[in-house]
């Protein structure tokens, strides 16, 4: 499932998005809603949001948890041979991409795979540790 990386808390994609801005929403941290919107900084009951319908799905970057070890907000991503992270189409297409580079289904099912907002500048610089920022 894909989700995204906010406040060091990840967040599963609900398969919802926000009337709003059109954006998806994630499972709030308040009890009295359903989900909540990143993009508005709203939270809302389930009569509020709508189905994500033929929405295309959403730009991917592998990441997985590094035990003891803290990169890219204590996510380590699969980068290029730059150094950049490799932001794929789909979630389809970046496990097809890992199946072709040795990644078994069992070292899958601990990666997360992170959806790409369309500030995708913005939100690279955020997850990504530079030389100097540690």
């Amino acid at each position: 499932m894909t989700g995204i990386l906010h406040e060091n808390l990840w967040y599963e994609n609900t398969g919802f998005r926000c009337r709003r801005c059109g954006g998806p929403v994630y499972k709030s941290d308040l009890p009295e809603y359903a989900y909540q919107c990143f993009t508005c900084d709203e939270d809302f009951y389930s009569f509020e949001v709508e189905p994500q319908g033929d929405r295309p799905p959403p730009r991917i970057i592998v990441a997985r948890r590094v035990d003891g070890i803290t990169l890219n907000t204590d996510l380590e991503l699969l980068l290029d041979d730059s150094g950049q992270p490799i932001i794929f189409a789909d979630q389809t297409k970046a496990e097809a991409f890992l199946l072709e580079h040795g990644v078994d289904a069992e070292e899958m099912a601990h990666m997360y795979f992170v959806e790409v907002p369309e500030d995708t500048e913005r939100f690279l610089e955020e997850i990504m540790i530079r030389p100097g920022d540690e």
